[in-house]
């Protein structure tokens, strides 16, 4: 039964995007909606089922969905509704305005489903090999649509995406293979040598000088993928070049993605040689992140390219609680990740509606949204508060938790540096985001109330701010259970 169902999940957006390259209008918009809503209902089927039993197999064992996964799963499908809802209204305005040919609405739609099903495919297998090529298909995939409008710009961003983010996973690549040989003392040329369930148990008897190469080689070349700082150069082009529902995926899942596969290597490493080693690069990169982003956040000009600063900064947040450890970090890790998620994606999509109306991403552009677009300028306006941790948002709450839980776990002045840099990072994204509500909006026509978008776009808002304060019981158990996954055994 879990085989069946597993192909169906996968299988849905794959199909669905065969079926939409050539179609357009109405009938692709269709297509892409019940190719989603069956790979949606039924991923969070899967998550659900991976929550309460502890892990979902199939296929006889290439298949194996615990709590972190069913966690990535679930995000995954959220994320990609919220993208595909508001890519109809994207579309439909490119083509009117002639930023896109009519024929690229089709490959649009395909591209993304397809973009959707090599993400979900991420947090389904158990295997390190088949998650790099996973990996490496959501490069692919999503370059395509970076480029997707043919103009210079997006060329060029797609390209560097592209060339990049290969090198990334050939490092990655290269990382898998002394995982692999790391364990062929003890396992010898096994099929199951590459399992990351296989590696955790044996991990005390692995090659610990190839493990260490391996944990370096993956940091390298996921942290590519992930967009931490020095590898993060490709990350403000993609993500401000790419359709704005695009962006929102990239910025919510993609990126969250690659962070997964470095927590398995995380988790391997420091079960065979003791946290320190991969726990210590880990903090360095996560604050070099943030002190990175900082500059780029005062002194930016494009409204995308700020939110994907600001996305360098939230994945060096992950990156130093994951170093941290201890159950505050992680759980503070786990939460965060999902907050940043929906409130990265809504900023992406609400943006993508003020550039549309303004016709400039320029800062200095946008302004006085929340008199001639309330409802794109309220959402980015009450996104950056949030994405920001200003109380009552889950983001402060998530951010309060890893900096405490650093100073618990003995890392007191890497914890004090973040803080000042995050306030810092909050000061800057404030300023900008002051300037866009309610700054004089000069000639631009003011739009009416669109009940559907302003739905959209407050619920995944409004979900982060009332998990800052309260947490459901059931929700509680699902963070513990994820938890668990991540707490390096002996350590």
């Amino acid at each position: 039964m879990n085989d069946l169902v597993i192909a169906i999940l996968v299988l849905a957006p794959t199909v669905g995007g065969l079926a939409a390259w050539r179609m357009h209008g109405r009938a692709v918009e269709l297509v892409a909606y019940a190719a989603l809503y069956i790979t949606g209902a039924t991923g969070l089927g899967m998550a659900l089922a991976a929550l309460q039993t502890g892990r979902v197999t199939a296929f006889g064992g290439i298949v194996s969905i615990d709590a972190l996964g069913a966690y990535l799963l679930a995000l995954t499908v959220l994320v990609a509704a919220m993208a595909l809802a508001a890519s109809p209204r994207y579309i439909r305005h490119e083509l009117a305005t002639n930023a896109l040919r009519p024929h690229v609405e089709g490959r649009y739609y395909a591209l993304f489903l397809w973009f959707v099903a090599t993400l979900i495919v991420v947090p389904l297998v158990d295997n390190l090999g088949l998650l790099w090529v996973a990996i490496e298909a959501t490069t692919i995939v999503s370059a395509l649509l970076v480029g997707i409008n043919r103009s210079p710009e997006a060329i060029e961003a797609a390209w560097k995406y592209l060339i990049l983010g290969t090198i990334g996973v050939g490092f990655a690549l290269l990382a898998t293979l002394l995982a692999y040989a790391s364990s062929v003392r003890v396992l010898g040329e096994s099929s199951d040598a590459l399992n990351w369930t296989r590696l955790i148990s044996i991990a005390p008897q692995l090659n610990p000088n190839l493990l260490r190469l391996s944990f370096v080689f993956a940091l390298a070349g996921y942290g590519t993928k992930i967009g931490l700082a020095p590898f993060h150069t490709w990350l403000p082009d993609a993500h401000s070049q790419a359709p704005s529902p695009i962006s929102a995926l990239l910025s919510g899942v993609s990126l969250i993605a690659a962070f997964y596969a470095l927590v398995r290597f995380h988790l391997v490493t420091a079960a065979g040689l003791g946290s320190g080693f991969s726990s210590t690069l880990l903090v360095a990169f996560g604050l070099l992140s943030i002190a990175v982003a900082l500059p780029f956040l005062i002194r930016q000009e494009d409204i995308k390219r700020l939110l994907a600063y600001s996305s360098v900064e939230h994945m060096g947040v992950l990156a130093l609680g994951l170093g941290f450890g201890g159950p505050l970090a992680l759980l503070g890790v786990i939460a965060h990740i999902g907050f940043h998620a929906f409130t990265k994606a809504t900023l992406f999509i609400s943006a993508g509606e003020l550039v549309q109306q303004y016709g400039s991403r320029r800062l200095s552009a946008i302004r006085g949204t929340l008199t001639a677009a309330p409802v794109a300028g309220g959402a980015l306006g009450s996104g950056i508060v949030l994405i920001g941790g200003l109380p009552p948002s889950g983001i402060f709450v998530t951010e309060f938790a890893i900096i405490v839980g650093g100073v618990t776990r003995g890392y007191g002045l890497a914890a004090a540096l973040a803080a000042l840099l995050l306030a810092l990072c909050f000061v800057a994204m404030a300023v900008h985001g002051s300037r866009i509500v309610w700054g004089h909006s000069g000639p631009v026509q003011a739009q009416g109330f669109d009940r559907g978008m302003a739905v959209r776009l407050a619920l995944p808002l409004l979900a982060v701010a009332v998990l800052g304060l309260w947490t459901p019981g059931p929700l509680a158990t699902a963070l513990e259970s994820i938890r668990a996954v991540l707490a390096v055994p002996g350590v």
